[in-house]
């Protein structure tokens, strides 16, 4: 079985950070980004706080020195992948997860080949809205995340990936399709599973 790389895309509120979370709860390994932007330690909401733990902050010194093959700024701060982290991953782990910004998924496409899919987070507007909200986003930032997803062409990306999920139903029919593309479907052991995680 040939070692892989899942990456989750898709626009703020999509899921990719809570779909993320449920997965390495259950011991799946996951490549974090790297970040010059210091999360809060008490985030406004548990998503936020939740997101702190997918990141690595580092300051702008650090982050210079760092190997990166994907980099991309928001908002002044910057963001990257360590070219460490994925080699590492391929090679310890049947399974790993990350977050992708859709500008990175050429990059790493390039890097790694076929060890990399590419896992699309779909979601409505009336749904990305609803979830700001419960977030406790104000209406400006709303409007931000949309428009920097416009902008950026978030919402097209699917274009380029190998999977899309609908994710505006529940969670776990999310989780259960995600689960499916990673192979993950057939139900075994925990001793089993554990195996196939390392």
């Amino acid at each position: 079985m040939t070692n892989m790389i899942y990456a989750l895309v898709g626009p703020h509120a999509a899921g990719k950070a809570t779909l993320a979370s449920q997965l390495i709860s259950m011991g799946i390994h996951f490549i974090p980004t790297y970040t010059t932007y210091d999360f809060p330690q008490l985030g406004r909401t548990r998503q936020k706080t939740k997101s702190a733990q997918l990141y690595r902050t580092v300051s702008r010194e650090e982050f210079s020195q760092l190997e990166l093959v994907v980099q991309f700024t928001h908002k002044g701060e910057f963001y990257g992948i360590r070219k460490d982290d994925i080699l590492d991953a391929l090679k310890e782990h049947t399974i790993s997860v990350m977050i992708l910004e859709s500008t990175g998924i050429k990059q790493l496409n390039k890097f790694i080949k076929k060890k990399l899919s590419t896992i699309y987070l779909m979601a409505d507007y009336v749904t990305l809205i609803d979830r700001m909200l419960r977030m406790g986003y104000t209406n400006d930032e709303i409007k931000y995340h949309l428009q920097y997803a416009e902008n950026n062409k978030e919402f097209d990306s699917w274009k380029q990936t190998t999977h899309v999920i609908k994710n505006t139903q529940d969670l776990q029919t999310s989780l259960a399709q995600l689960l499916s593309i990673i192979g993950l479907s057939t139900v075994v052991s925990q001793e089993e599973f554990d195996k196939i995680v390392r």
